[in-house]
């Protein structure tokens, strides 16, 4: 089976997209693993397929797989790539674009070169867990540390730090994913706080592990630092190892995500 695709990235984050809306190609999850290894496939972390929506509210629907194959809800930076993408291709010249996604929906606008996702609502702490603490690993000590879940279609706690440098954010990572508290997983963002609009931030995702850039992270961390008091502003700067994005809270409980996406390179693979 001969499959076209698209290498996309955004703040390192990479992807390859995958166009099913002529024809369908029913990808296995032993498949998607195969297609996402970066020895003997073609690397990626994540995996996005577009396809026609069955409700007419929608332009599209966009489904998105983990590098192990598991199909998950939200992507922030897949979300931007998405839209290049339909973009590119003059698959649609509307804008926004609205796009059904496994439990909700996104609208996607582009001005000045960045592209706006509108990542929905978000809700703060999880049911019947009115704290959450987990040791963070270091070379030097172990230390626990209280988390902030948030829920944004998908799972998420944060950490704040003192210094990312000090934190194994690996050994970290899998230790919190490992907790019964997240029988599904969860994604991890480790954050230190630069100033009163700007973050740095590392994600352990669920699914792909440790990541460039993850887009519903940077999202999360700025809940996050708005709802304890460590930013001053909506809009928050989020620095990540793949470069920087930025977030904006709006008053009626949604977030927006903003940076660009660019194209890397196209091929057929043989599956």
């Amino acid at each position: 089976m001969k499959i076209p695709f698209t290498k996309m990235q955004a703040i390192g984050n990479d992807f390859i997209v995958i166009n099913q809306i002529d024809q369908a190609y029913n990808l296995r999850q032993t498949q998607i693993a195969k297609l996402a290894d970066r020895h003997f496939g073609i690397g990626f972390d994540q995996l996005l397929i577009i396809e026609k929506s069955d409700n007419p509210t929608f332009d599209f629907r966009y489904r998105i797989f983990n590098a192990d194959g598991s199909e998950v809800e939200h992507c922030g930076n897949g979300a931007r790539c998405f839209y290049e993408y339909i973009q590119h291709h003059k698959i649609s010249s509307k804008n926004p674009i609205t796009a059904q996604t496994l439990n909700g929906s996104i609208s996607l606008t582009k001005d000045d070169e960045l592209i706006s996702v509108d990542m929905g609502t978000f809700s703060i702490g999880m049911k019947n867990e009115s704290s959450i603490f987990f040791d963070i690993f270091s070379d030097k000590k172990t230390e626990t540390i209280q988390g902030t879940y948030i829920d944004l279609g998908n799972p998420h706690i944060v950490f704040f730090v003192d210094s990312l440098k000090d934190v194994d954010v690996v050994r970290t990572g899998k230790s919190v994913q490992g907790s019964p508290l997240f029988p599904h997983s969860v994604n991890i963002g480790f954050c230190e706080i630069i100033n009163s609009n700007e973050i740095k931030l590392v994600v352990y995702e669920r699914g792909s592990g440790l990541t460039l850039g993850c887009g519903s992270g940077a999202c999360a961390a700025s809940i996050a630092a708005i709802h304890l008091k460590k930013v001053e502003n909506s809009l928050v700067k989020v620095n990540m190892p793949g470069g920087s994005i930025y977030t904006q809270a709006c008053a009626d409980n949604h977030i927006l995500l903003k940076g660009d996406a660019s194209m890397v390179f196209e091929g057929i693979i043989d599956l």
